[in-house]
């Protein structure tokens, strides 16, 4: 958390002491403080844009080496051999991002392994389009559109 969200927290926190006019007990400030500090979390990403694109990126980029180096492999084996289908660092990368940017509709998963190739989305009665092409956008949109 920055350090801006947490001096708000803590001026909230004052001004309802003050409003109260009694000093709340230690473990009472810090059961609101932690509340609003998760309240605050669930409203912003976690995690920055800049960031974000970059690990999404990363994702594609291992997608494509894991491709390759799978079919190098059936060549090999003579098509038995499946690489990368059980990546557990790739799992545990995706449940961070979404956590991070409260994906609670899997638009992530959507973006990399469905929404190729033209990456647009529609709202229930296909009035609204999202070009999604780009991973900036689809930040945008999940931090911005799916509240």
């Amino acid at each position: 958390m920055d350090d801006k969200m947490q001096r708000e927290l803590m001026s909230k926190l004052a001004e309802l002491e003050s409003k109260h006019k009694r000093r709340l007990p230690p473990d009472d400030i810090h059961l609101r403080l932690r509340r609003d500090m998760d309240k605050a979390q669930k409203d912003s990403p976690v995690i920055s844009k800049e960031l974000f694109c970059k690990a999404i990126h990363l994702l594609k980029e291992q997608e494509s080496i894991d491709d390759e180096f799978g079919r190098a492999i059936q060549k090999v084996g003579n098509g038995h051999f499946v690489f990368g289908t059980e990546n557990k660092y790739r799992e545990a990368l995706l449940m961070v991002l979404k956590d991070a940017i409260n994906d609670q509709y899997d638009y992530i998963d959507w973006w990399l392994y469905e929404g190729a190739p033209d990456y647009k989305i529609w709202n229930e009665d296909e009035s609204i389009e999202w070009d999604l092409t780009e991973p900036e956008a689809l930040y945008d949109f999940i931090t911005t559109e799916c509240k």
